[in-house]
């Protein structure tokens, strides 16, 4: 039976479905790596020996991260299927040790589908994960949206409509950005929880002002307080209770610099586990990290996994789920606890995971002018900022994540109630 042969490039291995041309087949499709493919290149142009036919490129010069150009279907002189893929250069070292590039704008390899389907070693692989999201429209609301035309507030109906919205980009995405909010910090602090629940209340305070010059916040002995950049992490690590959200409202914009950013560290985590490391997932989920922080007149510390996974497992994948991200590079004590000749390996690991929240594709990028918001879910988002001059000054406050979604709920609740009784009439 003849066949049709369809690819999808994904962030990190291509995808090569075999579809049978009847059509009471769906056909089977088998996921290779990049680098895998640009190793087995079969071409007589450097990868093997053009009498031999043996390989003569080492696995060691290609990198891990190589992604093609472009790929295409095609067919071979004697009309057999091929799938083609046009690669970037990849350098070499010459017998100095220098580094070389060949003299090629791009690499091509041929190959033919009856190989690839003989090589395959992931067919119907059914347990993938996308990338983090990484579109900041995907997160964001306008708050001048859901006011009153005729009124510097919310309506009753604009305030369920923009608590329904928040629940919903949290629920699906863990951070959301709010543009225009303006207003007082207190009066912020209920458009995420009901009046009798109050803020969680830190060894800084009640609410963090974030700024160079702070006076009002105790302990402020640390980065947050400093124009550094801050890397990517989730606060109070070293906490036995971490708080579930915090917010950040934009006071005052840095003169320079000082852009958030933030990745979804859960969805990252999974896509870790299946499309680029399984054995660095179980590293961070079981290895012990001490969080310790030493301020001058605070101390804390705990040891805990990066990655920490549910008692249960959970009924749909057979494993258990990913409960919280403890993620904190400025509080990460000495490593102490793991044996010297796996010390690398975890370092490496560590590389691993770091190199992957940083890729572009991985992080939101949020510019937060004067009195817009960004809130986000402590458990399970990192947060970062770009080093900044200039009186850069952000209000910062923590949630109870059960006052969160209670609040936020009865909203969408409301919103859903009044959505069926309109479709009744």
């Amino acid at each position: 039976m003849s066949a049709t042969i369809k690819i999808s490039l994904k962030p990190d291995w291509a995808r090569i479905t075999f579809v049978p041309s009847s059509d009471d087949s769906s056909g089977d499709f088998a996921d290779y790596h990049y680098f895998w493919l640009r190793h087995n290149c079969p071409c007589l142009q450097g990868c093997r020996h053009p009498s031999t036919k043996e390989r003569l490129i080492d696995s060691a010069v290609v990198p891990l991260d190589i992604r093609p150009l472009r790929a295409s279907v095609s067919a071979d002189e004697d009309g057999q299927q091929t799938v083609v893929f046009y690669w970037p250069p990849i350098a070499t070292k010459d017998d100095n040790g220098n580094l070389v590039l060949p003299d090629e704008e791009e690499h091509v390899s041929v190959f033919p589908v009856q190989w690839l389907r003989e090589n395959a070693y992931a067919v119907g692989r059914d347990q993938t994960n996308e990338l983090p999201p990484h579109d900041i429209g995907l997160i964001t609301l306008d708050y001048k949206d859901f006011v009153s035309e005729h009124a510097a507030k919310l309506s009753d109906k604009g305030s369920v409509l923009y608590k329904a919205a928040l629940y919903d980009i949290l629920k699906k995405y863990g951070v959301a950005v709010i543009r225009n909010r303006g207003g007082e910090t207190e009066d912020v602090i209920y458009d995420f929880i009901d009046p009798a629940a109050d803020v969680i209340s830190t060894h800084f305070g009640r609410v963090e002002h974030l700024r160079t010059d702070n006076v009002e916040n105790t302990n402020n002995d640390q980065l947050g307080y400093t124009n550094s950049a801050v890397r990517l992490h989730t606060d109070l690590c070293y906490a036995k209770e971490v708080p579930g959200f915090q917010f950040l409202q934009c006071i005052r914009p840095a003169d320079i610099g000082g852009g958030n950013y933030f990745v979804h560290a859960e969805s990252a985590a999974n896509y870790l586990k299946t499309e680029v490391s399984r054995r660095a997932y179980d590293l961070l989920t079981t290895v012990p990290v001490r969080f310790d922080r030493k301020q001058s007149k605070f101390k804390a510390q705990i040891t805990e996994p990066i990655l920490r996974l549910s008692e249960d497992v959970d009924p749909v994948t057979g494993e258990r789920r990913l409960e919280q991200i403890r993620y904190s590079y400025f509080t990460q004590a000495a490593q102490t606890n793991v044996p010297f000749a796996d010390l690398r390996e975890w370092y490496e690991v560590l590389q691993v995971w770091d190199k992957l929240l940083y890729r572009d594709d991985f992080q939101i990028k949020a510019d937060l002018n004067t009195g817009d918001v960004v809130i986000y879910d402590n458990r399970k988002v990192l947060h970062a900022r770009n080093g900044f001059s200039g009186p850069r000054h952000m209000a910062g406050v923590y949630l109870e994540a059960d006052d969160l979604w209670q609040h936020l709920g009865s909203a969408k609740e409301q919103l859903n109630e009044s959505t069926a009784d309109e479709q009744k009439k």
